[in-house]
């Protein structure tokens, strides 16, 4: 048999095994094999990985990459083209401002599939009021089964009505994710340091949300998981609290999940008096002990995967943050650097085993929303979405090189050790040497899938 690609000497990575002088058979797009070289089949293409890494593509589970009122921002080939560069064959684009009905999810769909090299999925939200429950069924109906609320302002949803939202999704066979910062703690913060203090410096935003804050969501939340059942996915965990509470959810037999991202795994408050408003993000930075925790979290079960919150904003939307912070935009860009920056940090800085590191980036975020082994995985029957990476590169990352609109990066200056070299979607290359070299509207819209 003859087929398609086949990428050979690697050292294969999945999430429960690394194996070495190995690869993969690729047809239409599938994974037809995963074997040791000599039991690969011929190929129309063959490509030697000569000792590198070869894995599944990483999925980004949480990504504002189109906004239709926000394109200056970030957009469908834009973001995609980052995503491939850096070796994320899977956006999962979360709402920005604009709450994702079916209307604006069929135009989502259809402008990604015309202009995305990757492959996406949607979220849907922010739900907010009874008529967004009301269309939830539709949205389902859609491959949507993921929706979106918040705990506190500027979208603000009672617990109540988090729950509600818990059984509607369960009833589904979705899932919730929650921005879970407690309105109250959060308002009281504010008001302390804005109001009564009158700060307006950088690192005002960060002492305006204590970490308190998040445990008391996270811990109200789960209690609705007992009560009800259903499945709650914490977005943007960011304190080493918030991780234990998730990993003692699981002890119970609940089905909550979680992640955390890069920026909470290399950043402090700390860093704000270099960064300032370039560090703007929600929920903000905390201390080297949550980092800590964090990365420990991956290990214990209260982190489920890595992702970005890639939010991205123009420098002249965060310049104005050096003389008022509650006037700048609070969002970094991050998913070209996804996959690097946790690899190097997690395998050459804290000692994270590598199948670990594929289980939070690829096969975690495929299993918890439904799309798993379909994505995530190198398995015969998957989709062909590999990366080849290569462990020796030492890659300085700077702004200039990535491929971002906003033309910044918080991480300017850091060096990592490893990069992608080859990406494909679905076995298309869309990207090599760390350059978008794939065509725009070969992404694929992938639906979630339910479960019971």
């Amino acid at each position: 048999m003859t087929v398609d690609l086949v990428v050979r000497g690697a050292r294969v990575l999945t999430s429960q095994f690394m194996v070495e002088r190995a690869g993969v058979a690729v047809q239409d797009g599938k994974i037809v094999a995963l074997a040791k070289d000599p039991h690969l089949p011929e190929a129309s293409q063959v490509v030697d990985a000569d000792g590198k890494i070869l894995m599944p593509g990483a999925i980004d589970a949480h990504a504002h990459i189109y906004d239709p009122d926000y394109t200056h921002r970030e957009d469908w080939k834009s973001g995609s083209e980052a995503a491939a560069a850096g070796g994320v064959t899977l956006l999962m684009d979360m709402p920005l401002v604009l709450t994702v009905m079916p209307e604006l999810a069929r135009q989502k769909i259809e402008v990604g599939e015309r202009e995305s090299l990757v492959d996406f999925s949607l979220h849907a939200g922010m739900m907010t009021s009874e008529e967004h429950l009301r269309r939830m069924p539709e949205l389902a109906e859609m491959g949507i089964l993921s929706f979106k609320a918040f705990t506190t302002k500027p979208f603000l949803a009672s617990y109540d009505y988090i729950e509600e939202l818990l059984i509607r999704a369960s009833e589904l066979g979705g899932r919730i994710v929650v921005h879970s910062e407690d309105n109250q703690v959060i308002e009281r913060g504010v008001h302390r340091v804005r109001d009564v203090e009158g700060r307006k410096d950088p690192l005002a935003h960060h002492d305006s949300r204590p970490p308190e804050a998040e445990a008391v969501a996270v811990a109200r939340i789960i209690e609705s998981v007992a009560r009800v059942g259903g499945h709650y996915h914490v977005a943007h965990i960011n304190t080493a609290r918030g991780a234990e509470l998730v990993a003692h959810a699981k002890a119970r037999g609940l089905r909550v999940t979680s992640e955390t991202c890069v920026h909470y795994l290399v950043f402090t408050k700390d860093d704000v008096g270099k960064w300032g408003p370039y560090l703007k993000m929600t929920p903000p930075l905390r201390t080297k002990e949550d980092v800590r925790g964090l990365w420990e979290a991956l290990l214990t079960g209260g982190v489920d995967m890595i992702a970005t919150d890639h939010a991205p904003g123009t420098r002249e939307e965060k310049e104005v943050g050096w003389d008022d912070i509650w006037e700048a935009w609070g969002g970094i860009p991050g998913v070209e650097t996804l996959l690097p920056i946790s690899m190097s940090e997690g395998l050459h800085r804290w000692g994270i085993p590598p199948t670990v590191l594929c289980a939070a980036l690829c096969a975690n975020p495929a299993k918890a929303f439904g799309m798993y082994p379909k994505k995530g995985e190198l398995a015969p029957g998957s989709d062909a979405d590999l990366v080849v990476y290569d462990q020796s590169l030492e890659v300085e990352i700077r702004a200039d090189r990535l491929h971002y609109k906003v033309g910044w990066t918080p991480y300017e200056g850091i060096v990592v050790r490893g990069w992608p070299v080859l990406v494909t979607v679905r076995g298309e290359v869309v990207a090599q040497d760390g350059e978008p070299v794939g065509r725009p509207g070969h992404g694929e819209f992938v639906r979630m899938g339910r479960w019971r």
